[in-house]
């Protein structure tokens, strides 16, 4: 059973989000936090401390529920689909399929996606202990997953390709608004549009990769 307390702490934890997304670290202040949910700017302090460990607080919330494990996963039965060019580009889809699924398609705020560009964008060695934990296994297993879908790639190149992959969907998040105000340019809420997405980033990929294209894409290339 909840408590008041915790309403309460939640609830401040979730309007600062947003306005931090929206404002950043500095842009944001405590009254206007506590306004945000109704609550005593007290309330703040007595939660979290300070408005940084509020920030890290949020930081720290989006990254664990934004955390995607498919890439770990595949490592665990890699002998499965290591060999196979048809089934590694199928691994690389279904990688790339779970970033978007995270991001893209309203299972999570969208201020998440901006609070993680926030990150990219203003990094600080607090956020970074925090990455460090939560964040860089994920990378590292995407690097793995790509690695093993070209063994004789090296541990260079298949860094390139998940920062390739990562680019692209950074987009997408970092240019959101943009979208919103470019006439008859679908928006990322559209779920059509978010499809499109997926199919475009993994064909580009496993292309980049020289992998056996999955048949379900490149059937579905033929109608695009």
């Amino acid at each position: 059973m909840e408590t008041a307390a915790s309403t309460t702490k939640e609830s401040l934890l979730f309007a600062a989000g947003e306005l931090f997304a929206e404002h950043g670290l500095e842009g944001t202040s405590i009254r206007a936090i506590a306004d945000k949910c109704q609550a005593n700017i007290a309330a703040v302090n007595y939660h979290f401390g300070s408005k940084e460990n509020l920030y890290l607080k949020v930081i720290r919330h989006v990254l664990e529920r934004t955390r995607c494990c498919r890439a770990e996963e595949l490592l665990k039965r890699k002998h499965e689909w290591m060999q196979d060019p048809h089934k590694s580009a199928e691994a690389v889809y279904r990688v790339i399929e779970e970033h978007i699924q995270q991001y893209f398609t309203g299972i999570h705020p969208r201020w998440y996606g901006r609070i993680f560009m926030r990150i990219l964008l203003q990094p600080t060695p607090a956020i970074w202990e925090i990455m460090e934990e939560l964040l860089m296994p994920n990378l590292n297993c995407l690097r793995e997953v790509l690695h093993c879908c070209r063994p004789g790639m090296s541990e260079s190149e298949a860094e390139l390709w998940a920062d390739t992959l990562m680019g692209q969907l950074a987009h997408y998040i970092f240019a959101e608004d943009f979208m919103l105000i470019i006439p008859k340019h679908r928006k990322l809420h559209d779920v059509s549009y978010q499809k499109d997405i997926l199919r475009h980033v993994a064909r580009v990929m496993i292309r980049g990769l020289q992998l056996s294209m999955p048949d379900f894409l490149r059937e579905e290339s033929a109608h695009a």
